[in-house]
């Protein structure tokens, strides 16, 4: 029996049910292809998000539950967009043209005492002290001043003098701060108001400690000094006055002297965190103790952070709620920021809760199961920027906004005594 082989109308006809169905299986593998590629997406900028607003909140509940409190928080609206970045204000507060806000966080220690522990086990924690430069001991005494001017130098604390045995059986005494390092003091007595319009004396509740945060400029080890130099940008944060100084001179002979070497006063080591968009890469960006600025998150090559805002809700003494942050409305007590009304000089330390939003954009622009690109997104309006549309930001992507609220519950002054 002689065997048959296909025609070829047969042939013809199966290789097109194949080409059907590996076409059918083509586009069903297509779409799962972008159905993923979506979900990564959706994945990836909600674990960015959530992480960078986790770490945010964490910050600032250290900062504002430390010490010198009236400057715990230096919030600038928009300050992501000038130049240098985080030096002002935006130009025009209020406006969907507003960039991202910037925020620097002073972390206050407030640690007594050292280790009294077996030599080696202390020698080697004072060692993990200086390198990490956290956990010194406050000194709440008065402050002793070598010279009072043209700069300031002040006598090493004994607790922040360390002495480490070296092999050879000597000894060496080390400064357990450097130059650069922040150093802030707060009276324990005199009380400040930066307008210079309320009586401290008959109304402590709109007043706090005065203090300031000034930079090291230089250590001398032999003579366990450190120095201030000359010089108004050496002074970080000061809750005397709203405006400028005009000289140092004036600053430590009218402010700094009086209110704090002559009281019962603290001084202590302080730590700086400053939160920044770079708006050209879309990530955001750390400085510590006023040094460089490193990405910690979004990118080029992850999602991007676009817009970083925050609102602050002020308690008022009659029970209602100041909002910085937002467009101006006086009427309805709306500030876009600290400097807008004489009122809210040095009312950071009435901060209840801080309102915290980030917009963040996927890594690649998607497409829909369908094929067609993600539509034109409305993001609606976050702290002071008003309701926009994704195809200002980059058509194509995908947009979320995410929010968190820390409340702050050590933002009152305190009483002692």
């Amino acid at each position: 029996m002689r065997s048959r082989g296909f025609t070829v109308l047969e042939l013809l006809v199966a290789i097109g049910i194949l080409s059907v169905m590996i076409a059918g299986l083509t586009v069903v593998f297509i779409q799962q292809q972008r159905q993923f590629s979506f979900t990564r997406e959706a994945v990836d900028i909600d674990q960015t998000a959530r992480a960078t607003l986790d770490y945010i909140a964490t910050e600032i509940r250290n900062a504002v539950s430390r010490q010198g409190k009236t400057f715990s928080i230096k919030f600038v609206n928009g300050g992501s967009g000038v130049n240098p970045p985080c030096s002002s204000n935006t130009d025009v507060p209020g406006t969907a043209a507003s960039p991202p806000d910037c925020i620097t966080l002073y972390t206050w220690d407030i640690t007594r005492g050292q280790n009294n522990g077996d030599e080696d086990e202390e020698n080697e924690e004072k060692e993990e002290k200086k390198e990490k430069k956290v956990d010194l001991p406050s000194v709440a005494t008065t402050v002793e001043i070598i010279s009072g001017g043209p700069q300031l130098i002040l006598r090493l604390p004994d607790e922040w003098i360390i002495t480490i045995k070296k092999e050879d059986g000597s000894e060496e005494t080390i400064p357990i701060v450097e130059p650069g390092d922040y150093i802030g003091f707060r009276s324990r007595i005199n009380m400040c108001n930066p307008s210079g319009s309320v009586d401290c004396l008959s109304n402590p509740q709109l007043c706090t400690e005065c203090g300031a945060i000034l930079e090291i400029s230089d250590v001398n080890n032999s003579l366990k000094q450190i120095t201030v130099s000359n010089d108004k940008g050496l002074i970080k944060e000061q809750n005397f006055q709203e405006e400028d100084f005009s000289s140092f001179e004036e600053f430590l002979s009218s402010f700094f002297i009086p209110e704090i070497s002559s009281q019962v006063s603290e001084m202590t080591v302080v730590q700086s965190k400053t939160f920044r968009v770079d708006m050209e890469n879309m990530e955001l960006e750390m400085s510590q103790n006023g040094g460089p600025f490193q990405p910690i998150a979004g990118g080029v090559d992850a999602p991007g952070i676009v817009d970083i805002q925050f609102v602050f809700n002020l308690q008022d003494p009659d029970g209602g709620i100041t909002k910085v942050g937002v467009p101006l409305d006086e009427a309805n007590r709306m500030y876009p920021d600290f400097s807008s009304d004489p009122s809210l000089l040095g009312r950071e330390k009435d901060i209840r809760t801080v309102e915290i939003y980030l917009v963040v954009r996927s890594r690649v622009s998607s497409q829909l199961i369908s094929g067609q690109q993600i539509p034109t997104q409305t993001i609606p309006q976050i702290g002071d920027v008003m309701q926009r549309q994704s195809s200002s930001l980059g058509e194509g992507f995908i947009y979320r906004v995410f929010s968190t609220t820390v409340y702050v519950r050590n933002m009152a002054r305190e009483e002692f005594g």
